[in-house]
């Protein structure tokens, strides 16, 4: 198959058009991995020098493969021996079937959603009817729903919080990594962070409207802020949340977040929980 741009983007293209999907770089530069709900399905090498595709597969439909195309399909390159037999690497430079590799791409794409739980699956087919947009604190409708969570947490916590004093860390003039999540063309969630410094991304304005939430949103607006911090070569992921938010510390603690000392301009907030994770 010929290295060049245009089917770069065709394998880029098709791996995010299943439902879910989103691109994350968890390893560097390459691989360009393609989750859903947090776990690879695909791993994309379109380097010169290292042209292949590392996709998600059963056992023993890897091994037909691999005997089908010997030495073009081999085990999981780089993978841990232990994870070799359930990933297959494609050599991009002499396999020339598409029609063929987006079967592959689809079967990868399967096998990992194929083990998750019941709720999980039912999580991602509400997840796969909403629309997931980049864009940056200046736009109108982050705009708006900043405004709702704003609102919601004066209502929640208003009095104990003396919320003014937040106010100056959560402008949206330094946000430039947004996510905004569209149902039927209506924006119900956003997202984003901003840097602290080098080294640490800080998670702010996530708010999901309580008509979808309990459907796992939350959770895959922290796991997509996450992958493009990561893009972005930050290593760390902070965030701060109110005491009293005691739904918004489960998210977080599932997502892997736990405590530290208060950070920064909260160091004497004592109503304030600081989290962090490493990405």
């Amino acid at each position: 198959m010929e290295n060049n741009p245009k089917v770069i983007s065709a394998i880029k293209e098709y791996c995010l058009n299943h439902p879910g999907a989103y691109e994350a770089r968890p390893f560097g530069e390459y691989p360009i991995c393609y989750k859903v709900m947090g776990k690879i399905f695909a791993q994309f090498n379109a380097e010169e020098k290292f042209y292949k595709l590392t996709l998600k597969c059963e056992p023993e439909k890897a091994n037909l493969y691999r005997q089908l195309y010997p030495n073009i399909i081999v085990r999981g390159y780089h993978c841990p021996p232990v994870q070799q037999p359930y990933w297959n690497t494609i050599n991009l430079d002499v396999f020339f079937d598409m029609d063929m590799l987006y079967q592959m791409i689809d079967e990868a794409y399967d096998a990992v959603i194929h083990k998750f739980s019941k709720k999980a699956k039912s999580q991602l087919l509400n997840l796969s009817e909403l629309e997931f947009k980049d864009t940056d604190g200046n736009d109108p409708d982050f705009a708006m729903l900043c405004g709702r969570l704003d609102q919601t947490l004066d209502e929640l916590v208003g009095g104990r919080f003396q919320r003014s004093q937040y106010e100056q860390y959560n402008k949206r003039d330094s946000i430039h990594d947004v996510i905004v999540v569209y149902r039927n063309g209506e924006p119900i969630a956003c997202g984003s962070f901003k840097m602290y410094d080098e080294d640490h991304a800080e998670l702010k304005r996530i708010y999901v409207e309580a008509s979808i939430r309990k459907v796992g949103l939350g959770a895959e607006l922290v796991r997509r802020l996450e992958a493009k911090a990561k893009i972005k070569g930050y290593r760390w992921c902070i965030l701060e949340t109110g005491k009293p938010l005691e739904a918004a510390h489960r998210m977080y603690q599932k997502a892997g977040y736990k405590m530290i000392p208060n950070y920064g301009q909260y160091a004497n907030m004592p109503d304030s929980i600081c989290m962090e994770r490493k990405i």
